[in-house]
């Protein structure tokens, strides 16, 4: 049963050139994706298409009451809700044909993209990854004390996801001015909505999450409008979300190729009869704005354009080859600060502070100096954090930017991005690096692909502890670097101690790009130093030769650098000079300094804490055989842990990570060769 609002309809203000062109959207939005449709058929488009035929009237109006800078975070089935919110035509033909000047410039296909110039975000294909940007979108607008709204929809598969749950609730609680929308077109893929869920109407799920719920026929563009209308209202004045379910039936398969055989000739016959465009057709005419002369104009109107359009694209030019490699990064446009020197007993004055004061040193001197930085994640706030690094900044910056979250990593990731995308810098802390798993969809197929397919930077910063040596166990030790340096687009950042932690993570918060600052834990207290006094970075994707030596190159990085500094000092008493270099950012590598360490001692041992297989150090070892085969004297060896999991157990643990004496070990050998 579709329920009534006993409030004033809004569509009852809605004026006739309004009504008129909410119809023509629709009728635009069929007559394209039809054609696309046929188009992927007859093997002249390639890719995939995800018709939404049969549902314009949920796309059109629900996006109707946005305005032009609200923003809408929609699905790879929202077309016409796309050129609804006012993406051009010419920009959705282009996309689909995979053009250079498509809004992907030709690196993702279909509906695959966004226009944030005029409020829409990026597309991907896991749903329903849009949610928790928009979240952040609208945290940004509630920190800002703006009047800006996002809607992010989604499928009501989608709503079987923890995404769309951590989505739903980070935004209740914080009370966002957003609204979710579903449109429950009766599948997901094949699955009928009995075996979605055990409820009878998927709004009834806003109930725990302390929203209203309201549920509208999503046949009828008018009840759509209202509903919407009235959210957005709603989420402007400072309410907080609301969920809406548009009742509605996708008129075709999921995706071009299925035939949806799944649906009866009894149940598509009956949706069939109501179907939005006649329906709204139907009202028009009794309210004399629409005749059928005026009702084939418009179809032939919408016709032509959609062909010409796609004519004009097909012309278009394609992508040239060369580019391929292009945009992984966003550009920094202002001036970094200095690399001040590293200090030393001789030329600074203060005491030597840990590196955990050093990182809660540098967050709190930007959020000081630059207002768009905020922090948030799980106990963050009045508690400290659970290292105690945020200790302090509640007080001092308040709630607006220390922001406590539900255990949401999906969610803080996204809403982080979401957050980033519209003008913030926001930095998130992840309470282990471990726990980055539930996280990882948003930060490879949102952060990391942005700027490469849409040109809008994300400057965010995703920190926390890692690594081993703290008695921790499996789930709370992790080295997870070399499987976030698989995912291009992602900055990986690795401080060894307090000065270059301090000035590495300035220089992450001043990226314009996703950096993951990744804090190994057994060097928070246990490492002290000296920082400059002022403001200083250290650049992103420079090593430091952490110790100079003529016979052996050690590549490491964190705890590493220590274990390698130890194994030194025992060698220097054989014998054996080592340079040590501390690659200290993971993605990109300085191979500068690499080659030229190699170039000069002839051998290179690499030192890491991260699995073996598929690693920074792998990838180390096989450029440098590449590239300096020729500078090489013996073969590239690697200490590494064994390929299993970290263990508990402090004899098992310290067999499991490696040790100075290791260090040692190798290098003698190595230098005997």
């Amino acid at each position: 049963m579709i329920e009534e609002s006993d409030k004033p309809r809004a569509s009852a203000e809605l004026s006739d050139k309004q009504l008129l062109e909410m119809y023509e959207q629709m009728v635009l939005g069929r007559t394209l994706e039809t054609r696309l449709l046929n188009m992927y058929r007859s093997g002249r488009l390639g890719g995939a298409v995800y018709p939404g035929v049969g549902q314009e009237a949920a796309m059109v109006g629900l996006i109707a009451p946005l305005r032009i800078d609200d923003i809408f975070g929609g699905t790879h089935r929202d077309l016409t809700a796309q050129l609804a919110k006012g993406v051009p035509l010419e920009a959705v033909a282009l996309n689909f044909l995979g053009k250079a000047e498509g809004p992907t410039k030709g690196r993702d296909g279909n509906s695959h993209f966004g226009v944030l110039d005029v409020g829409s975000l990026m597309v991907v294909s896991s749903l329903p990854d849009a949610y928790p940007v928009a979240v952040g979108t609208a945290l940004a607008s509630k920190i800002d004390g703006a009047a800006r709204v996002a809607l992010a929809n989604c499928g009501e598969g989608a709503t079987s996801t923890g995404t769309w749950h951590e989505a739903m609730n980070f935004a209740a609680v914080l009370k966002l001015p957003i609204v979710f929308t579903v449109q429950n077109n009766q599948h997901a893929y094949s699955t009928p909505t009995y075996r979605e869920t055990a409820l009878t109407d998927f709004v009834d799920r806003a109930v725990g999450y302390g929203m209203p719920g309201i549920k509208v026929d999503g046949n009828d563009v008018l009840a759509c409008y209202d509903a919407a209308t009235e959210a957005v209202e709603r989420a402007r004045s400072g309410g907080g979300p609301t969920l809406i379910e548009a009742v509605t039936f996708r008129h075709f398969g999921h995706a071009g190729h299925d035939a949806a055989d799944y649906v009866s000739k009894e149940e598509r016959d009956r949706w069939m009869s109501l179907d939005p465009v006649p329906r709204f057709e139907a009202i028009l005419t009794e309210r004399g704005l629409l005749d059928e002369t005026k009702r084939d104009e418009i179809g032939e109107s919408a016709a032509r354009r959609v062909t010409e359009v796609l004519e004009w694209a097909a012309e278009q030019p394609d992508p040239d080859p060369a580019t391929v490699g292009d945009d992984l990064f966003a550009v920094r446009t202002d001036s970094p600060a200095p690399q001040l020197k590293r200090p030393d007993s001789d030329t600074t004055e203060g005491k030597a502070i840990t590196m955990l004061d050093a990182i809660k040193s540098a967050l709190t001197d930007e959020m000081e100096r630059d207002d768009r930085v905020l922090i948030l994640g799980e106990d963050v706030g009045e508690f400290g954090g659970a290292f105690k690094l945020t200790a302090g900044l509640y007080d001092r910056f308040g709630g607006d930017r220390v922001i406590d979250t539900p255990i949401s990593e999906s969610a803080i990731v996204g809403a982080t991005i979401g957050a980033a995308v519209v003008g913030k810098r926001p930095v998130a802390e992840l309470q282990y690096t471990d726990f980055i798993y539930p996280g990882l969809d948003q930060l490879v197929n949102e952060a990391a692909k942005y700027y490469w397919k849409t040109g809008i930077p994300v400057p965010m910063v995703l920190r926390g502890p890692s690594g081993a040596g703290l008695r921790a166990g499996p789930n709370h030790s992790l080295s997870p670097e070399g499987l976030l340096v698989h995912h291009p687009g992602l900055k990986v950042v690795c401080p060894s101690d307090p000065y270059n932690a301090k000035g590495l993570f300035l220089a992450a918060i001043r990226d314009p790009n996703p950096v993951v600052f990744l804090e190994h834990k057994k060097l928070y207290r246990s490492i002290k130093g000296e920082i400059p006094v002022g403001d200083y970075e250290i650049p992103l994707g420079q090593a430091h030769i952490a110790r100079h030596g003529e016979d052996v190159t050690i590549v490491a990085w964190a705890a590493m650098v220590h274990t390698a500094m130890a194994a030194a000092e025992t060698l220097e008493s054989e014998g054996i000079s080592v340079e040590i270099i501390d690659l200290q950012t993971l993605f990109p590598l300085d191979w500068e300094t690499m080659f030229s360490s190699v170039a000069k001692t002839g051998r290179l041992v690499i030192v890491q804490e991260d699995m073996p297989i598929a690693s920074v150090g792998s990838e180390v070892a096989a450029k440098v055989a590449d590239e300096m085969f020729w500078n090489l004297d013996a073969p590239i060896r690697r200490v590494t842990p064994p390929h299993t999991h970290i263990p508990y157990s402090p004899i098992l643990e310290d067999a499991y990570i490696p040790q100075a004496a290791d260090v040692v070990r190798v290098v003698s050998e190595l230098s005997a060769v």
